[in-house]
């Protein structure tokens, strides 16, 4: 896709922070000499526009499994077959978190509690009454958009004012803040007051969608990327929307056989979206022989004999279905009692290699039949009748074909010599060629 000529943000970008396990959180404050304020380790970050859709393109063809919709497609004995990292279970989009307690001052203010403050030691199962639950931003303001404010106060199920909470009921809610998509962090903050603890919820809200620059997609349309986006231009950008798109993306290469995926999104100042695809190029392709019982051999093809069949070339990127194409191509031959094409991970260039592992037919032989006649009753070969060839299908490993033939009637007997070429060497029209000689022959 295009990238817009009005922006220009590739020095100017903004991440969003990793996610931290919990247990880093604790151990970061096991080695603070004060204790941990009420419901400590609750903050809640987004790691990024969708971390968990960075997927690596050489681990999604390494992991190839049976997929219900390849096994239309390829024959049974190809083993290696397309694999949906979409089908995966994803890591949930939440992480980690932290409640601060903070004291209101003689002056209506509000003080952070210091290490001076008593020991207070909580388990997640203990209930602290909460007599009020706001919704601010990260500096402790009310939040611009009221809209967002009703959108995070929608997504609290548990955090309600004049009622007893837990920790874990407290982080329940700070993930399904986070998790309505609009906010890219929450820190529930306890206030202590006069009336009891007042809840807040500091939370941050994404940028606003200004634009979109869409990286490594050859083959994805850009029409197809565009209308996708086109209903969130000027909105705040949800997480759970912006899933929901590339799972889309992702869909498109799938229902196609192309192994392309997109495997990183990155927010740009300015609210760009700069979007990361990756599509797996056909790096080498190379022919192994094998045997009836799976064992490499020494086949007796030409490999460029093979090779001028495929559609699929370097460079392009690859495509479950053309490989399917070229699987019927080959077969059709007439010389592979089976054929199979493996990708594999050209290490970590996010290309793949293509084996075609190819099992050869018995490429010659001799048939023969006979009988006797009575209507032929003089000459050394009285009454005999029958026919005889001699045939090779794979004549210098070039699929050329030819067949010696004699036949004895009643009356006559007929030599014949076919042979064809079903593609001149050299030709890059498919051009073949057939010569046909026969004679009479008298016994």
């Amino acid at each position: 896709m295009p990238e817009n000529k009005s922006f220009h943000f590739r020095s100017s970008t903004v991440k969003i922070p990793q996610f931290l396990p919990i247990h880093h959180h604790r151990h970061h404050h096991h080695h603070h000499r004060h204790h941990r304020p009420l419901f400590a380790d609750l903050h809640l970050s987004i790691s990024s526009a969708i971390n968990n859709s960075k997927h690596s393109l050489t681990q999604f063809i390494s992991s190839i499994n049976t997929h219900p919709l390849i096994n239309k497609l390829i024959t049974p004995k190809l083993s290696h077959t397309f694999h949906t990292l979409h089908s995966k279970k994803q890591p949930p989009l939440l992480c980690s978190a932290s409640l601060a307690l903070t004291k209101a001052d003689e002056e209506g203010g509000e003080l952070t509690q210091s290490s001076k403050s008593h020991s207070v030691s909580r388990n997640d199962d203990e209930r602290v009454l909460i007599s009020e639950v706001l919704v601010r931003n990260k500096d402790g303001e009310e939040l611009e958009r009221k809209d967002l404010e009703e959108e995070a106060i929608a997504a609290l199920k548990r955090c309600r004012p004049n009622s007893a909470l837990t920790m874990r009921e407290v982080q329940e809610d700070v993930h399904r803040i986070i998790g309505s998509g609009y906010f890219c962090s929450c820190m529930p903050v306890a206030v202590d007051t006069r009336d009891g603890i007042r809840l807040v919820f500091q939370v941050e809200p994404n940028q606003e969608f200004q634009g979109l620059i869409c990286e490594g997609a050859n083959v994805l349309p850009t029409k197809f990327v565009e209308d996708k986006f086109r209903d969130g231009y000027g909105k705040i950008v949800n997480i759970r929307r912006l899933d929901e798109v590339i799972n889309s993306i992702n869909g498109w290469y799938m229902e196609r056989g192309l192994f392309g995926l997109v495997s990183g999104v990155e927010i740009l100042s300015g609210g760009i979206l700069r979007l990361q695809v990756s599509e797996a190029e056909v790096n080498n392709i190379s022919i192994r022989f094998l045997n009836k019982t799976g064992e490499p051999t020494t086949g007796k093809t030409r490999p460029e004999t093979i090779l001028r069949q495929l559609n699929t070339k370097k460079g392009q990127v690859y495509s479950m279905l053309q490989a399917k194409r070229d699987v019927d191509t080959l077969l059709a031959m007439g010389i592979m009692e089976d054929i199979s094409i493996v990708p594999q991970p050209a290490g970590d260039s996010g290309k793949v290699d293509l084996t075609i592992n190819a099992v050869e037919r018995v490429s010659g032989g001799i048939s023969a039949g006979g009988g006797i006649s009575s209507g032929i009753t003089s000459g050394p070969l009285a009454g005999l009748i029958g026919s005889c060839a001699v045939y090779h299908r794979n004549l210098f490993g070039r699929n050329q074909k030819i067949n010696l033939s004699l036949e004895r009637g009643q009356i006559d007997s007929i030599f014949r010599i076919n042979y064809t070429d079903p593609w001149i060497e050299g030709d890059d029209k498919r051009t073949s060629r057939t010569i046909m000689i026969q004679a009479p022959i008298q016994f």
